[in-house]
């Protein structure tokens, strides 16, 4: 299950729909919008720019590089998104059509350990880079 907690909730479920079936694998979606309380053990949890949430529990936790997460439990996975190669996930190319996604370093999935990769997908209007970044390092966490 991937839960998505946005500013708009509205547009958080439409851009999810693009990405969960069109272009990652389909995912059970919940979006909440601005604050969440989440105790999911096996959820992957994308907090967008401008909402917050209080992780009692997940499998992972993925935000922007700008993404302040102190209080966690242990165990929990921070898996960072941005331009900078110290992230989690990043891109390594991006042009008008395509964007080349890149996972920096290993990270726990559910099913075992998701070494370093990358995987060129198309664009879609209306989805940022973060979007993109986002989904994919949610397919990888619950591969």
């Amino acid at each position: 299950m991937v839960i998505i907690v946005g500013e708009n909730a509205e547009k958080s479920r439409c851009k999810a729909e693009k990405l969960f079936g069109g272009i990652f694998p389909e995912r059970e979606i919940v979006v909440t919008e601005n604050r969440a309380v989440i105790n999911a053990p096996s959820a992957v949890v994308i907090v967008e720019k401008n909402a917050s949430a209080e992780i009692k529990a997940a499998l992972g936790i993925i935000a922007d590089e700008d993404g302040c997460f102190r209080d966690f439990p242990r165990g929990v996975q921070l898996i960072t998104c941005g331009i900078n190669p110290k992230n989690t996930v990043s891109f390594t190319s991006l042009s008008n059509d395509k964007i080349t996604l890149s996972l920096n370093r290993s990270i726990r999935t559910k099913n075992g350990i998701a070494q370093p990769l990358e995987l060129p997908e198309d664009l879609v209007d209306g989805l940022s880079e973060f979007d993109y970044m986002a989904a994919f390092a949610a397919s990888l966490l619950l591969a």
